[in-house]
């Protein structure tokens, strides 16, 4: 019987190796059409309306957000500028102590600022070097600046505004080189604004919802931002009170009923007053004065006595020359365009949606413009620029709180200009140009800026002063043995600069500890850091250097100690080894 073999298969030949130019083969036009149709869906999505709790759009708004202040964060801090502002420093300097101090503990929040900032910047503090760089204050910035320009986004989407309006006001937001700066740094402002906006989009969505939104969604969805806004900045205090008016007038217009209105308003109120009143409470616990934040020693009344008394606040009880020096610092933030189209929204808001319930909504957002032209008027805010008398730049920043109220007012006009079929291609894209020529006109000197302007004066001041020079020397050739130094007075926010672990050093923020280190410096501190300006408005504001005050003062501290730096107001001594 013969026996059957199977054929051999036939050999498979072995796949050609592709050369290296036909190794990279171009993308399917599957993927291209995939991708074109991912990115035609999100264009589609920045224009659709809002659907419950979900407003199309804000995911990309987020990115966009995103991407920018990524690079914002890299030049600021590259270069330092990110720190420049004293205030920035001692913010940095306030949320690392809470836990790293020799006296840590909650009470070393204080009461110069409200606490809030401070608290959530805790946990990007706990890196050293995120502290030192202030890259920490940036992360957060990230956070607050995709906040703000989707609680833009959210208002306009909600209010019923189109694609071109509600883009608009992002890139106003976005592309606004005060907010970018301002948003890198551990100033407080950020974290008000993004509180601001959270309560503004929560009551955008109550004011246009079909649906009876509960007492409890108020109150989560626009009382917790509106108690955020008011333990982060005194403007928050004053948005409350407007909130709970527009609350009040919209709740009565829905069912014109008193108990439902009053219901819903004091919804919207109960967390920010128990907010309000925990501060009160902290300051009365902390310091026996619940308002010590007001009139207590370091309160800005105080601080500001000096400048008062010399007659620098020119302002103070003179409407005429309260707005123009606010105004003005408005224009060099917020650039001309964003004052052009807002002044331009608010008349169209004014004409198209009269006192409805939509444009209370939207008038509201301006508390923070009336509530610092009456701090200006009243002497209780000290803020000067190029325009204001005496010239010189100081806390422009406080017009930033305004710039999202004039976007929304911006995608007002632009949104009415865009309902114009015969004109509006053309009205759109010269807002477009302007918006690239002022972006443009910036980008070539962020300085003309009134808020970077006024950082790069701090720059220029420290490295006079020799408050930089001292800051780096301290850094590195610290090699252990404690400091003393008196980090409260005028010039010497410098701690993070400096970038030594803080549980090193004996200052204002350690008390009684403090106090006994000034007494016997030898037994506690092996380096001693004193800022030796001297002038008789230092001390009766509470910012002189209370160790060189106390060291001169002591014959042996010149023999126990040796000069190892000086320059300009900036001394630093070295313990002589016995």
């Amino acid at each position: 019987m013969s026996t059957l073999k199977a054929a051999p298969a036939p050999a498979v030949p072995r796949a050609k190796r592709p050369a290296p130019s036909e190794a990279a083969a171009p993308p399917s036009p599957l993927a291209s059409s995939r991708f074109t149709l991912w990115c035609l869906e999100r264009w589609a999505s920045l224009g659709a309306p809002a659907v419950g709790r979900r407003v199309p759009g804000t995911m990309v708004v987020a990115v966009a957000a995103l991407a920018v202040g990524i690079v914002a964060v890299i030049v600021t801090t590259s270069s330092g500028l990110n720190i420049a502002y004293a205030d920035s420093q001692s913010h940095l300097t306030i949320s690392r102590r809470l836990f790293d101090s020799k006296a840590p503990g909650f009470t070393q929040l204080g009461t110069v600022w409200l606490p809030v900032p401070s608290l959530i910047l805790v946990p990007f503090v706990q890196n050293l070097w995120l502290w030192h760089t202030g890259l920490a204050a940036g992360l957060l910035g990230l956070v607050c600046l995709m906040g703000t320009a989707c609680g833009v986004y959210r208002v306009a989407a909600r209010i019923g505004l189109g694609r071109p309006a509600r883009i608009a006001g992002v890139l106003l937001i976005i592309a606004n080189p005060s907010i970018l700066y301002v948003f890198t740094t551990a100033l407080t402002e950020p974290v008000l604004i993004l509180c601001m906006m959270g309560c503004f989009a929560g009551l955008a969505h109550w004011v246009t919802s079909r649906r009876n939104l509960s007492a409890g969604e108020m109150m989560v969805f626009t009382g917790l931002p509106a108690a955020g806004a008011t333990l982060s900045r005194y403007e928050g205090w004053v948005l409350v009170v407007g909130g709970t008016v527009v609350v009040l007038i919209a709740s009565w217009r829905r069912k014109k009923e008193w108990r439902y209105a009053v219901k819903m308003s004091l919804s919207f109120a109960v967390l920010p007053a128990v907010a309000i009143g925990w501060w009160l409470a902290y300051n009365y616990a902390v310091y026996g004065n619940p308002l010590e934040f007001l009139n207590g020693q370091y309160s800005a009344s105080n601080l500001q006595k000096a400048t008062a008394d010399a007659g620098l606040l020119a302002y103070t009880h003179n409407a005429g020359l309260t707005l123009w020096t606010y105004n003005w610092s408005v224009l060099e933030t917020a650039g001309a365009l964003t004052v052009v189209l807002g002044i331009g929204g608010a008349i169209m808001l004014a004409w198209r949606f009269g006192l409805s319930n939509t444009a209370l909504l939207v008038w509201v957002m301006g508390v923070a413009y009336g509530f610092s032209l009456l701090s200006l008027y009243l002497g209780q805010t000290h803020m000067n620029n190029d325009h204001s008398l005496p010239e010189n730049w100081w806390n422009s920043r406080y017009a930033l709180a305004v710039i999202p109220w004039l976007a929304v007012l911006a995608a007002v006009l632009v949104d009415s200009l865009s309902r114009v079929p015969t004109i509006a291609p053309g009205l759109l894209a010269l807002v477009g140009l302007a918006l690239v020529l002022q972006t443009a006109w910036w980008a070539t000197d962020p300085a003309r800026s009134s808020v970077i302007a006024e950082a790069d004066g701090y720059i220029q001041l420290k490295a006079a002063s020799g408050a930089t020079d001292a800051a780096a020397f301290l850094r590195d050739h610290y090699d252990g043995g404690q400091v003393l130094m008196d980090e409260s007075a005028a010039g010497s926010a410098l701690l993070p600069e400096i970038g030594i672990p803080l549980v090193d050093y004996y200052n204002r923020s350690t008390g009684k500890l403090f106090t006994a280190a000034i007494a016997d410096p030898v037994g506690h501190a092996k380096w001693v850091f004193v800022s030796t300006a001297d002038a008789p408005e230092l001390s009766q504001t509470g910012v002189a250097d209370l160790v060189y005050d106390a060291v001169k003062k002591q014959p042996s501290f010149e023999t126990s100690y040796r000069v190892v730096f000086e320059e300009g107001d900036y001394r630093i001594y070295e313990r002589i080894s016995s």
